[in-house]
């Protein structure tokens, strides 16, 4: 079986280098360590941890709830918040506004990261039931998805979806209607990593960004970093540029 893989996200050096010694002795793997919220945000991709360990005071624009936040778009990963800061405010906010798990006071011991960890690995054993559950009951074929309406479900062709972009905790899909020339739009409650998970059969939905998933056979114009579905003009971000250029073919 795998290592676990945990990240920290820890401005305090002294204290990242802790928290990793700790988590390597429990037999964790710490692919990666950064200082910042946007150091966080540019180099995180899908996959990199199983498990966030964020601290909520950090250097920079961003704080640790707002990075969090952030990262919710990209990442069903649960986070652990490490902070010497006790308001409360800030307590019931990353609580409820983001995939918290545990919070742990500094200064915190072994015991204290143990048990908020076996409390990440509960949450994660539930998401992972969770989605073969939905994988088990959900319908699907390989050309269409059906999407829950308030009298039934509505067939959306996959060729018909133009991308799926994620705000805050929730996620929109725009797609085509023949009988339209206007794009529809769709709004889940779930987030886009989610949504990515359950669409995995749909060779042709490619995540571009941490807040858009796109249908590259939509993509009429690729410029730089970015490109265009219709009239959308859609962010490559840097992490998935790479995999972008090697989708498509330039002459």
């Amino acid at each position: 079986m795998d290592k676990l893989k945990i990240i920290i996200v820890e401005d305090e050096l002294i204290i990242a280098e802790s928290l990793k010694s700790i988590l390597i002795g429990m037999g964790y793997d710490v692919p990666a360590m950064f200082r910042s919220g946007n150091e966080t945000l540019e180099k995180f991709r899908s996959g990199l941890a199983d498990i966030i360990i964020m601290d909520i005071q950090l250097n920079g624009k961003l704080n640790g709830i707002e990075t969090s936040m952030e990262l919710r778009k990209i990442s069903t990963a649960p986070i652990i918040y490490v902070t010497d800061n006790q308001d409360e405010y800030l307590r019931k906010k990353a609580i409820y506004e983001t995939n918290t798990v545990q919070y742990v006071t500094k200064p915190f011991s072994r015991m204290d990261i143990s048990i908020a960890i076996d409390l990440a690995i509960k949450a994660l054993k539930k998401h992972d039931l969770k989605l073969k559950k939905d994988h088990e009951t959900s319908y699907l074929v390989n050309d269409s998805i059906f999407v829950k309406e308030s009298h039934g479900y509505k067939k959306i062709q996959i060729k018909d979806i133009l991308y799926l972009q994620a705000d805050r905790s929730y996620c929109s899909l725009s797609y085509q209607e023949k009988a339209s020339t206007e794009a529809k739009e769709i709004l889940f409650s779930e987030n886009l990593s989610f949504l990515e998970d359950r669409l995995a059969f749909a060779e042709s939905l490619v995540r571009v960004h941490r807040s858009f998933l796109i249908n590259i056979n939509q993509v009429y114009k690729i410029q730089e970093n970015r490109l265009w579905i219709g009239k959308t003009e859609i962010p490559i971000g840097k992490t998935y540029k790479d995999n972008v250029d090697r989708i498509f073919r330039f002459l």
